[in-house]
């Protein structure tokens, strides 16, 4: 690991250190060596310029969500990239079994270039006004573009697995992606369409290539900081439902 930290040594001692140690403590999960050798090719590619930190911070992002299910519900059996129906198939990020139950769990992250875009007037909700400028446009709409295709390519690989699994996607809370916004979508994916007071919901349902299947069962919003595997202050790892009254934290 000493030798991976010298490639990203853009980010803190401390956490380059909490990387460390979060891999060190993760080794009750099968296959994590999959996980070590997809970091060490990262920084590979980082030095010769065919990669970026963002890729690397998604790649770091898995680790987090693997280092608070293990301490949070210890004993938890965890496999990385478990093998499904076809041996040669997608395969989600995660399997955990606890207490007899087993889970699913594709684990995304979100990191949209500066661009600046027009909105579109004609695909603003009615009665709802867009106050933001061009960039933060982008920002907004390159990611829900990106959610949309994670989700639908989540949905494809949860095909490749028995029906007893209950399924996640499981995403950062408050980097490019917030609470609020992941609750609208969350919204047109239990019901087919959008919120009426969410003014870029028909933007979305103008993107969408097929109808959602509905096989994800939870939206976790995961608070970690860009470069920490410590939770945002008063904030925990939620299951977020289409009212916020229906939030619950995550439960294995």
């Amino acid at each position: 690991m000493h030798e991976i930290y010298t490639r990203i040594d853009r980010f803190s001692l401390e956490f380059l250190e909490q990387i460390g140690a979060a891999y060190a403590a993760s080794s009750n999960v099968k296959n994590l060596d999959t996980w070590y050798r997809r970091l060490d090719e990262l920084t590979l590619a980082l030095q010769r310029g065919t990669a970026t930190y963002r890729q690397i911070e998604d790649h770091i992002f898995e680790l987090k969500v693997i280092q608070y299910l293990n301490v949070t519900f210890p004993g938890i059996g965890l496999v990385y990239e478990p093998q499904g129906i076809v041996a040669n198939g997608r395969n989600c990020d995660l399997s955990a079994n606890f207490g007899g139950r087993d889970y699913l769990i594709e684990i995304k992250s979100f990191h949209p270039e500066s661009r600046q875009r027009a909105i579109p007037a004609e695909h603003i909700a009615p009665n709802n006004n867009v106050v933001m400028d061009g960039v933060s446009y982008h920002y907004y709409q390159a990611t829900r573009g990106h959610l949309i295709d994670v989700v639908l390519a989540t949905e494809d690989k949860i095909t490749n697995y028995q029906p007893q699994f209950k399924t996640v996607l499981a995403v950062p809370d408050g980097f490019f992606l917030h609470t609020e916004d992941l609750r609208d979508f969350v919204f047109i994916y239990r019901n087919n369409r959008p919120r009426a007071d969410d003014p870029l919901g028909p933007m979305t349902m103008h993107n969408l290539r097929r109808e959602f299947s509905g096989a994800i069962t939870e939206f976790w919003a995961m608070p970690f900081p860009q470069q920490s595997f410590d939770c945002t202050h008063n904030r925990m790892p939620t299951v977020i439902a289409p009212f916020a009254r229906d939030d619950r934290p995550v439960a294995i």
